[in-house]
């Protein structure tokens, strides 16, 4: 999501590479096990956002680094394997 700012939350950035692969919420919900009303409160904030695996999932689903869902960089080893995942807080 480069380029497009660092003021969204995470579940707008969900939403966001979501539409951009055209996938109703259906898709990616179903593909990580969740019901469609779980991912659609994850998008709009009515609930809290997901917790780091499961936003690994969805990063898997959408095929995005998690590091664009969480709005931060994630460093990359040589072999292109995940290094480090940035700290999620909670509020």
């Amino acid at each position: 999501m480069r380029g497009l700012g660092d003021h969204l939350t995470i579940g707008e950035r969900i939403a966001f590479y979501r539409k951009r692969r055209g996938y109703t919420q259906e898709v990616p919900a179903g593909l990580v096990g969740r019901s469609t009303d779980w991912l659609a409160k994850a998008e709009s904030g009515r609930r809290r956002p997901p917790r780091v695996d499961m936003l690994a999932e969805l990063a898997r689903v959408l095929r995005v680094p998690l590091g664009d869902l969480l709005g931060q960089s994630v460093l990359l080893e040589d072999d292109n394997q995940l290094d480090d995942v940035p700290a999620v807080v909670m509020r």
